[in-house]
Formats: C-alpha cells, structure tokens, sequence
C-alpha cells in the first residue's frame, strides 16, 4: 500500500525559508531529499514549483494550484489538493512507488498534515532568524502534534550527521501514532512481560 508522507528540513526555530526561496545550503541534506523521493509522485504548492525552476527529474512532479490557467511544463497541474492525491496515488499504483511526498510549501505542509502516514524531518542546527535581514519574512513548519505522532527510532538519528555547508544536521521520522498503532495491533503478546498501556 503506499504512503503519504511529507519531507521537509527546517531550522531551530521551525523555519523552512521565506516561503519563495531556500535560506540556507545543506547538501547532504538536498541528497537525502532526492534518495528519499526518487521514482516517487511529488506533490507540491505553485510557489514551490516555482523556487525549484522546473521539473525534479526521476519523479512525477504534481503542481497545486488554484489558477485554471496555469502552466507548469514537465509537471501535472491540479486544481486542488484532493485532486492531486488522487492523481498521485494512480501514478504510484500504476508504477509501484511506495510514497507519495507531499515537498511543500507551509501551506500545503499544514493542509495534508492529518492525511499523513509519515513525516520525515530535517532539523538543521543553525538559526536562519537570527542572521536575516530586518523585516525579512519566514513561513514555518507545522508542528506535530504528540498525542498523533510517534518518533520511530528505527530510523531516526540520535545523533547530529557532520556538518555540510552551513549546518550540522539529524533526521527523524514520525509516523501518525494511528497508523503506529494499527500496525502494533496485530503484533503477538509477549510471555516474558505483560505489555504496556497504551491509553
């Protein structure tokens, strides 16, 4: 069955960029996004689009806007979010991908949130605030919500990865506690220890 999952990287303070541009160079970072997202659909707003300049190569690039006349050459255009799932969803069927990632922006973060199965998370250890230019304007991550979503430490890092470019960096994946659960539901009781509540 594949997944909807968001990626994104974002600073201390939650920043993701000015919302039309990216603040900061991570390279190992932008790896990641590519190894995590190639032969996959990607679903992203128009401004998104826009930033990257064109069409990411190796996945099928899904383009959300409301405007009926818009052109986005080497992409799908939808109407609505709905619209661009369902397309997305009958790529990956049709190819076998396993996800289907939702790469920004803050708006359409904050819209799919509650459809997620998984978030997967860049932290970046720098402060891109704090260095900005006066009256520069930032558009930020949604937060999670701990009572939906679980931290899965199988493949999360502890640790912060090396620096590259301007920041250290650590991923962490979060799965909608929901579907956490579902999938422990069927997992056999243990004899050793009578198991955890999970209430």
């Amino acid at each position: 069955m594949t997944k909807l999952a968001a990626i994104w990287a974002q600073d201390r303070g939650g920043v993701l960029g000015t919302g039309t541009a990216m603040s900061w160079r991570v390279p190992a970072d932008f790896r990641h996004f590519k190894e995590s997202t190639m032969g996959c659909p990607i679903v992203m707003g128009r401004r998104s689009w826009e930033a990257l300049g064109g069409a990411l190569p190796g996945r099928t690039n899904i383009v959300v806007t409301r405007s009926q006349r818009y052109e986005a050459p080497g992409a799908h255009v939808a109407h609505s979010v709905e619209d661009a799932l369902d397309h997305a969803r009958a790529v990956a069927q049709e190819t076998g991908a396993p996800y289907v990632w939702i790469t920004g922006g803050a708006h359409l973060y904050a819209q799919t949130l509650p459809l997620l199965d998984e978030a997967v998370i860049s932290d970046l250890d720098l402060d891109v605030a704090a260095s900005a230019p006066q009256g520069t304007t930032f558009v930020y991550a949604p937060a999670l919500d701990p009572s939906l979503w679980r931290r899965d430490e199988e493949r999360s890092d502890t640790d912060w990865r090396e620096i590259s470019g301007d920041a250290r960096w650590k991923v962490t994946t979060w799965v909608q506690r929901q579907q956490f659960l579902r999938a422990r539901r069927f997992d056999p009781p243990s004899p050793a220890r009578p198991r955890a509540s999970r209430g």
